[in-house]
């Protein structure tokens, strides 16, 4: 590797990463406002909303392994690079720890930016590496969940490959595999228009309002961003539900699941209202595992399946607390 100064940076890319921020703000007060009940809890779960939030995660990752490229251009920074990384790591490290004080049987042990960290890292020797086997390895690391998906890896020693048959209990579990294929993805598109020059378009834009200032000063900050809008929301939003209190009325009709487990709870300890959040939260779990809610339904429910069961329960107890 050679010594090299800083490339400038590419205020579209900035940009670009503004609006990734913009996307991961929607998501996270989608989240947010079912935590506190001021729409429905279930709202989270919804297909749309879960891939809505797997898309935004892609977004990120992919300009990861663009500004790799930009980066390196010249040659690696060493000293950056390193820099960069521990910077992230440290960061990684305090969401771990703040979530499982907030969140013990869901914290984030592997979300988004241990993802950006080891991915980087990985990614440090194939930026001189053939684009044909950076496409290689790209193509296996996307397709790797499908292909090799085992029991094996349900240990929680593996849950940060993301290989196992389940997945893990996290309030945000973005995986190894496949998501390095995408950090590898957005590396590969951008060495090859270097190789090609840089369109005008990326190389020359420049933000011309408020609105683009601001999304390239977001995307400039990004990691200060993340790790401060959560906080900011979640104070709010509390404020805020204290005021209005939840909104049953926003929730969906009951499916039978979700009427007895309310019932059952409300035999045993606890209030409708909060025995109702923990059951929705639980059905959404459930649903997100296809056939495990097939054999619900059906009464066929395996030990396996009441243990990962119970594991739901606990998390949804956890959050709902």
């Amino acid at each position: 590797m050679t010594q090299a100064q800083p490339s400038q940076r590419l205020e579209a890319i900035d940009a670009l990463r503004g609006l990734a921020l913009v996307g991961m703000f929607a998501f996270h007060l989608i989240w947010d406002l079912g935590y506190f009940q001021l729409v429905s809890p279930d709202l989270p779960y919804e297909p749309a909303v879960m891939g809505f939030g797997h898309g935004v995660a892609a977004s990120f990752l992919l300009l990861v392994g663009a500004s790799l490229a930009l980066a390196s251009r010249h040659g690696v920074n060493r000293q950056a690079f390193w820099r960069r990384l521990l910077v992230i790591g440290a960061a990684a490290a305090g969401v771990s720890a703040a979530t499982y004080w907030l969140f013990p049987e869901s914290f984030i042990f592997f979300g988004i930016l241990h993802c950006i960290a080891l991915s980087s890292l990985l990614a440090l020797p194939l930026l001189r590496t053939p684009l044909w086997l950076v496409a290689a390895i790209a193509l296996g690391a996307l397709v790797a969940p499908l292909l090799i998906e085992s029991t094996i890896f349900d240990a929680p020693a593996f849950w940060w490959l993301g290989l196992g048959a389940r997945e893990p209990l996290s309030n945000d579990w973005r995986p190894l595999l496949p998501y390095f294929g995408v950090v590898l993805a957005g590396l590969i598109a951008t060495r090859w228009l270097l190789a090609r020059g840089l369109p005008a378009w990326l190389t020359n834009w420049r933000a011309q309002n408020r609105a683009a200032g601001a999304l390239v000063w977001g995307g400039r900050h990004s990691l200060l961003v993340y790790l401060v809008h959560q906080p900011v929301f979640l104070a709010v939003l509390f404020m805020v539900a204290r005021v209005v209190g939840p909104q049953a009325a926003l929730a969906p009709q009951d499916d039978p699941f979700v009427a007895n487990c309310t019932a059952q709870c409300m035999a045993t300890s606890g209030g409708q209202q909060a025995c109702r959040n923990v059951c929705l939260c639980i059905s959404g779990e459930i649903r997100k595992e296809a056939p495990i809610w097939q054999r619900l339904v059906s009464e066929g429910l395996s030990p396996a399946d009441r243990v990962t069961i119970d594991g739901f329960t606990r998390q949804c107890i956890a959050r709902t607390r």
